[in-house]
């Protein structure tokens, strides 16, 4: 048993760091949104109780609690405390990451429309994953809630934790945020809309997410930025409420020029505020 963990042990150490970034990252992303086949298991059975969204929700605690290191086993955690980072922020950090990433964010949701307005997707990929109109409210509610909180905390700590910190440590930003996009974009290929017409679109997520953790040196805002976007757009995309996509202000393009205007100078604002808290 020695000789075997020796064995894996130095098969690991051979490994490059690009190789080891995304198996990690692709390992708990996997192991992360296991709770998401509970969903369909609940729906199957008891639709009008939700009861997996409680168990989710314990899931995500002990995933998030043994990620940051505060779990057995001690001789890891300062490791998978440093991949994850997941540490606090200031206040000022705080404000200005979230207004630099949601308006990056609203100007990415943007795009989303004016992709599926001109990009020539097929109809399919336009189609819900399913139909979420014969369940009661609070158990739609709860798909939605579900699906983007996980979303938020398993890729994040995943692609931008996990693999962008591997990655990053051996070959720099450019190169970790590189690879995170592509592999961002090959992991989200089983949903109907990402055809090459959204590879612009998965490049620019990734982008954004990375410049928030390379100027916070955390994942907290691109979690909170990730989980809120989803949520906000899955109704839309489950056809439960109406298609903001049809307003000229969004499909043409406009709301995303807009929005990108105003979160380049709050990107800068935002650089300005790490420097402030370096120094201090």
């Amino acid at each position: 048993m020695s000789q075997a963990m020796s064995l894996l042990r130095r098969f690991w150490n051979w490994l490059p760091a690009v190789a080891k970034g995304i198996i990690c990252g692709q390992s708990l992303l996997i192991i992360g949104q296991l709770p998401l086949a509970l969903l369909f298991i609940n729906l199957r059975l008891t639709p009008s109780i939700p009861w997996f969204l409680p168990i989710t929700a314990f899931w995500l605690w002990a995933f998030w609690k043994y990620l940051t290191g505060n779990s057995w086993p001690a001789s890891t955690s300062h490791i998978r405390s440093g991949y994850l980072r997941g540490q606090t922020l200031t206040p000022k950090l705080w404000l200005w990451s979230l207004i630099a990433g949601g308006f990056g964010m609203i100007s990415l949701m943007g795009l989303i429309f004016v992709t599926s307005e001109f990009g020539g997707l097929p109809s399919s990929a336009l189609e819900p994953p399913f139909d979420v109109s014969i369940y009661p409210p609070w158990t739609v509610f709860s798909i939605f809630l579900t699906i983007a909180v996980v979303a938020g905390v398993v890729e994040e700590a995943s692609f931008r934790g996990y693999m962008l910190s591997i990655i990053q440590h051996r070959h720099g930003w450019v190169v970790g945020i590189f690879v995170v996009a592509i592999m961002f974009w090959l992991s989200h290929l089983s949903h109907a809309y990402a055809t090459a017409a959204f590879i612009p679109f998965f490049m620019l997520y990734s982008l954004l997410h990375g410049l928030l953790v390379y100027f916070t040196r955390s994942i907290l805002p691109s979690v909170v930025i990730h989980s809120i976007s989803d949520f906000l757009i899955l109704p839309i995309q489950y056809g439960a409420v109406p298609n903001v996509g049809d307003h000229e202000f969004v499909k043409y393009g406009v709301l995303s020029v807009v929005s990108v205007l105003i979160a380049i100078p709050a990107f800068y604002r935002l650089r300005s505020v790490t420097e402030e808290v370096i120094r201090q």
